[in-house]
């Protein structure tokens, strides 16, 4: 009867901290995508939520790429990836650089099943909002990272 207690202990204390570690997983993510750019955030919910047509969309909307087709072929690369990695789970901001008040490169890993993908987003703030003003994905990191950070 006590190892049956034991047991049952065990296995509820571990369920637990399973759950407790989803949750902070889980917070920790949607604290991450508060702190970027609203363009950005969104296509990566909808990314989550909708696949990629729909995260593609999202951040062209109101730029230059807004309509454009060959902006939208996009998420044709990204259902490759997730044929090739499985299921996107989340992301995680590598860099960003400042290239002006108005200008900014984010740099991302996205997160799939069984393997990363690498972001370059680059953003431009004419007046309150941002816009996209291009975007690149790549398996292979040194395709997407400056230099400075293949040598850290």
């Amino acid at each position: 009867m006590r190892k049956y207690a034991f047991y049952m202990f065990s296995c509820t204390l571990a369920f637990g901290q399973l759950i407790s570690s989803a949750q902070t997983a889980e917070i920790s993510q949607k604290r991450a995508i508060e702190s970027l750019p609203p363009i950005i955030a969104s296509g990566l919910q909808a990314y989550k939520d909708k696949g990629p047509d729909e995260a593609v969309r999202a951040w062209i909307k109101g730029s230059a790429l807004d309509g454009n087709k060959d902006a939208l072929t996009q998420a044709n690369n990204m259902r490759q990836f997730q044929d090739f990695y499985g299921a996107y789970r989340s992301f995680e901001v590598i860099s960003t650089r400042n290239i002006s008040s108005k200008t900014q490169v984010i740099y991302m890993v996205l997160e799939y099943d069984k393997g990363p993908i690498f972001a370059k987003f680059i953003i431009y703030r004419p007046d309150k909002d941002w816009i996209m003003v291009n975007f690149k994905f790549n398996t292979k990191e040194d395709v997407i990272l400056p230099t400075a950070v293949h040598t850290e």
